[in-house]
């Protein structure tokens, strides 16, 4: 059953977001006096997200008139718009699991992070009937405007290392059924990575030849890869590090922190699987910075963030969570990404264009990598 949000959205009204804003701005008595909503995001891609609105407006507080902002998020199972296998059934533990942010905030997980992490205040939730799900969030703005220099990246990965490496030291690994778990193996075995025309020009846009393309080698070797991660010690991860799930937050008088978007794929993985996103994407939005410069600052600074939860773990095992796990997670996406461009295409040639030398993408090289590191962890 697919929910009409518009007409879902216009069940808000002005007692509904006074308990709401009361929570926000941590005032006892307010009235609301006016309010209007704009949606920043959701709606496409993954059939969880309904969407992601801004609600902002003013309120009085006896003689004081005061501005607000909160986010509204919906979520829903996909069974809703047709998809299967995608999250929409009883198994908690399957990657896109549905309710699994609801659940996250409603456990009072987020709530407890390591110092530097933090997750938005959530203010209230509701569960409707149909699977559908709304969580009232904190409406968190960048004190960089959202352009990070790669020192403030550098910090992000510290504070991720803080926070994996906390629930190998400090902290038990909580006994929660809607965590989600071996996300890679999931996706490896979902995605029709054995279909992709590695001959063909536009793969050619961005992989090397089959024979000499390691990130091909890994998919066909991937039951390899994925016996080691099980070897590695295994944490509590955010899950989805790209840095559009990142926000940083200046406090007077407190530490830097890292307000984590989006936890709707938060899990047990592997030590090192939280790093990987955050340094393509860093990589991406730094131009003028070199892959080998963002990687090894990011890099040394998660180890630093681990050594001071108080995790020793060697350092080659940590690099190789990281390698293999960035090669495969971001990788798969480019294939998905690329198979859908190659639906899309009108015609498809079956001849083989003439291969030009280009550098090696990102999972190329963090494919080379692992495989080196497999050699001698």
């Amino acid at each position: 059953m697919e929910i009409n949000a518009s007409s879902a959205l216009q069940s808000i009204d002005a007692p509904m977001l006074t308990a709401i804003v009361c929570q926000s701005l941590r005032r006892d008595n307010l009235q609301i006096i006016d309010w209007h909503l704009s949606q920043i995001g959701g709606g496409v891609g993954n059939p969880v997200s309904v969407g992601l609105y801004r609600i902002e407006g003013t309120a009085q507080d006896r003689d004081e008139r005061v501005a607000w902002s909160v986010i509204l998020k919906i979520i829903q199972s996909p069974a809703n718009v047709g998809w299967v296998n995608m999250g929409e059934g009883d198994d908690p533990t399957h990657w896109n699991y549905w309710k699994r942010e609801l659940l996250a905030y409603q456990s009072g997980l987020l709530e407890t992070l390591p110092d530097g992490m933090a997750a938005p205040r959530c203010y209230g939730t509701n569960e409707l009937p149909g699977d559908v799900a709304w969580l009232w969030l904190e409406d968190i703005g960048d004190s960089y405007g959202d352009a990070w220099p790669l020192e403030r990246y550098a910090l992000a990965a510290r504070h991720l290392g803080l926070l994996n490496g906390s629930y190998l030291t400090a902290r038990p690994l909580p006994a929660l059924p809607w965590l989600s778990n071996h996300l890679i193996g999931q996706w490896i075995a979902s995605q029709p990575w054995q279909t992709i025309p590695w001959e063909h020009p536009r793969v050619f846009n961005r992989y090397p030849r089959p024979e000499v393309n390691s990130f091909r080698r890994m998919l066909v070797e991937h039951k390899r890869f994925l016996a080691q991660f099980e070897r590695l010690p295994q944490t509590i991860c955010h899950g989805d590090t790209y840095p559009t799930n990142f926000k940083s937050r200046s406090v007077r008088g407190a530490p830097e922190q890292t307000v984590a978007l989006d936890w709707a794929l938060m899990g047990i993985a592997p030590l090192g699987d939280d790093l990987g996103q955050l340094v393509f994407g860093a990589h991406l939005n730094l131009k003028e910075a070199k892959r080998v410069d963002v990687d090894k600052a990011l890099f040394e600074s998660y180890v630093a963030g681990l050594r001071t939860s108080g995790c020793r773990t060697d350092p080659r095992l940590v690099r190789f969570g990281y390698t293999a796990s960035a090669a495969l997670r971001v990788g798969l996406f480019q294939l998905y990404l690329l198979s859908e461009e190659l639906k899309q295409s009108e015609t498809v040639t079956e001849q083989v264009a003439e291969h030009l030398a280009v550098p090696d993408c990102f999972e190329v090289a963090m494919a080379d990598e692992a495989f080196e590191l497999l050699k001698v962890i």
